[in-house]
């Protein structure tokens, strides 16, 4: 570069005034103008002291508008056998090769660049045109070009670089190598010589754009070719590949648009990681160009930047393995120097960013007890990692007592009382990072009342039991037959009886979710079911007359409504009432005397009380005969006669006239209607009324 700024001021020498004062101010626009950009990340910004981080610049070249710097470059053709359609099913990549060689000639502004060009197979088959201005010269010595031998790739570079010895002193030597296979010549080490010669470009100045022509089926990554490469050229932006030979001319001309720009040159990263980190070895070792490393500074030198963004990656790790705070990642003394196309020394600070360190969260391993009593008091030994002095312990939400720092990787601590369930032991050191493990607190629950301990074996029976270590979801068994339990706390259930078949004493088994349980040996009786029979016990009033007609109640259980009573086995009109109380109209009897009283359930069973009810005569009071109208007739009979009289009943008072029963009609308690018999002689006769086994007489 500086041999450039050498040559401008030549051209000065010659120009007219109007363009001396157009490179004077674009010099001076130099003077002030940045062409470079540097940017530092680091992830993740949070990182403890067993961590690593990952390190980023991000370097930007700027160029200048309308500066072009002139380039003598070199095309290196790679013409192996390899690159023959025999060996790439028919394709033809020899002659695409060329074609986009040719394409980047016309592409090339040879009014300020010139080319040249180095074909290359084996170390005895490289061939090469010195460089010109004159495009169908270099086309038509490209058209020569064919494939056959091996591939010499350092001595191919070897030749480029003294093809640039004699480069203009103005003009940027560079050098665009091709191939699409592995270097094998010479045969001792052929890629460390291949990748020694491109050092050798490179420390001479050169700039070496590289192009992997690689199988259609090749990994880029693990490609031999493309890692070679990629290690040759200038930078990684300065890299490019195809798959096959497809888009080769789209990269050729992508290097035309780029060659003559000019942001900085002859650059060199100098970043110094901060004393209280170290850089993780190995870990620049992907960078193209690798940097050179001494102690904690990191260097890479390389011959030019674009106007591409170019990324180089290590990783930082803490030195301290318990100091802890918010460092910077570098030094203040860290910078990017280079200079600008007119050749001035620059230098941009590359600022820092912070990363926060942190001791790591602790970690439990494992508690050697697991399981400890509700009351508290077991000594529980947690051992992990990462444990500080002064970490705090917690059984669920109940502080740990007796906290104990054995080590980093071991504590003691005594349990307090907790709920019976899993809780999480959780530890926190001062930096309140926490680790977790859970912890049982286990005991077998305790019952000591069971209210009300019977009940039918229909079931339902809401029973209260008292006493302790119930946990949530807590079941409980009758015998064999689960129950309904609603829990409240851990001292007190409510348990619902199921319905059994059999009344009895039965076992009451509780268990918790964690298994524990307790058995309550004959805990709850079934009682027998009440009988449903109904059941007569008593008949109010008890005793009526023969002719039935009464109003009786009948008083006793279990009577349902369309249940019948019989007395004397006559059955009687029934009206339910309830079911302790039925009404009846007792029927006519047969005779007087005592009888059962019994009522029929719906199955028409009876149900029978013995001698419940007395049947008792009729006492009728004596009839008197005050008058007969007509009190005489024919003995013939069938006259008509009205008695008169005191006390007649209705279908029981008979009237007899001589010794004859005569038909009789009731018409009231004094009156009567007889139709007179035949006599047996003329004469007066006897008239009587007989009511029951009283009579009243009269003589007709």
């Amino acid at each position: 570069m500086r041999r450039m700024k050498q040559w401008l001021v030549l051209m000065l020498t010659f120009s007219m005034i109007f363009s001396g004062l157009m490179l004077r101010t674009t010099e001076a626009a130099a003077a002030v103008n940045d062409y470079v950009s540097v940017t530092k990340t680091v992830s993740p910004t949070i990182i403890t002291t067993e961590d690593t981080a990952d390190v980023t610049l991000n370097i930007t070249g700027t160029p200048p508008v309308n500066v072009v710097v002139p380039n003598d470059v070199v095309l290196i053709i790679d013409k192996s056998g390899s690159m023959a359609p025999a060996y790439n099913n028919g394709e033809d990549k020899m002659t695409n090769a060329k074609n986009a060689a040719k394409g980047f000639v016309d592409l090339m502004d040879l009014t300020k660049h010139r080319v040249a060009v180095v074909d290359f197979s084996s170390t005895n088959m490289i061939s090469s045109i010195p460089f010109t201005t004159d495009k169908d010269v270099a086309k038509n010595y490209i058209n020569g070009i064919q494939a056959n031998g091996g591939t010499a790739t350092g001595d191919a570079i070897q030749a480029a670089i003294n093809l640039l010895v004699d480069h203009r002193p103005e003009a940027q030597p560079v050098i665009v190598i091709m191939t699409d296979g592995e270097a094998n010549q010479p045969s001792n080490d052929p890629y460390g010589y291949a990748k020694q010669k491109a050092q050798d470009a490179k420390d001479a100045g050169i700039i070496t754009y590289t192009i992997a022509l690689l199988k259609p089926s090749e990994d880029p990554d693990t490609s031999g070719p493309n890692i070679l490469l990629k290690e040759m050229a200038t930078t990684a932006a300065h890299h490019h590949f195809v798959l096959g030979s497809t888009g080769l001319a789209e990269i050729y001309a992508a290097i035309v648009k780029e060659i003559g720009l000019a942001s900085a040159f002859d650059v060199t990263v100098m970043d110094i990681v901060d004393p209280n980190f170290e850089i993780v070895p190995g870990s620049a070792d992907n960078n193209i160009p690798k940097p050179t490393i001494n102690g904690n500074t990191l260097i890479w030198d390389f011959n030019e930047l674009k106007d591409s963004t170019l990324s180089f990656t290590y990783k930082i790790r803490p030195v301290s393995k318990t100091k802890t705070g918010t460092f910077p990642v570098s030094t203040a003394s860290s910078v990017i120097t280079y200079k600008d196309y007119a050749g001035a020394s620059r230098s941009k600070s590359i600022s820092s960013v912070s990363v926060k360190v942190k001791l790591p969260a602790p970690e439990i391993t494992s508690l050697d007890k697991h399981i400890g009593h509700p009351n508290g008091g077991e000594t529980v030994v947690i051992n992990g990692n990462h444990f500080v002095s002064g970490a705090t312990v917690l059984f669920g939400t109940m502080p740990a007592t007796n906290v104990v720092y054995v080590s980093d990787t071991q504590l003691t601590v005594t349990a307090p009382a907790g709920a019976q369930g899993v809780v999480n032991v959780t530890v926190s050191n001062p930096d309140v990072q926490q680790a977790s493990a859970p912890y049982q607190y286990k005991a077998d629950p305790i019952v000591t009342n069971i209210e009300p301990n019977n009940g039918p074996i229909d079931g339902g029976t809401l029973v209260f039991v008292s006493g302790n270590y119930f946990m949530k979801g807590v079941t409980a068994q009758f015998g064999d037959l689960p129950a309904s339990v609603v829990y409240v706390n851990p001292s007190y259930i409510k348990v619902t009886s199921p319905m059994v078949t059999t009344p009895g004493p039965v076992d009451i088994t509780f268990t918790n979710p964690d298994e524990t349980n307790v058995v309550v040996p004959g805990g709850f009786t079934y009682n027998a079911p009440p009988k449903t029979d109904p059941e007569i016990t008593t008949v109010t009033p008890n005793t009526g007359l023969i002719t039935g007609g009464d109003l009786v109640y009948i008083v006793g259980k279990n009577f349902k409504s369309g249940m019948t009573v019989f007395v004397g086995g006559k059955q009687a009109s029934t009206t339910f009432m309830s079911t302790t109380k039925l009404s009846i109209i007792v029927p006519v009897g047969d005779a007087v005397g005592t009888v059962d009283v019994a009522v029929s359930n719906l199955n028409n069973a009876l149900f029978t009380l013995p001698g419940a009810y007395t049947y008792t005569a009729v006492q009728y009071p004596s009839p008197t005969i005050s008058t007969i109208i007509p009190n005489s007739g024919l003995i013939a009979g069938g006259d008509l006669v009205y008695v008169s009289g005191t006390n007649f009943v209705n279908g029981v008072t008979q009237v007899m006239i001589g010794g004859k029963p005569a038909a009789t009609t009731y018409m009231s308690k004094t009156s009567l209607k007889v139709i007179v018999p035949a006599g047996d002689g003329l004469g007066s006769v006897d008239v009587k009324v007989i009511t029951d086994t009283k009579v009243g007489k009269n003589l007709l």
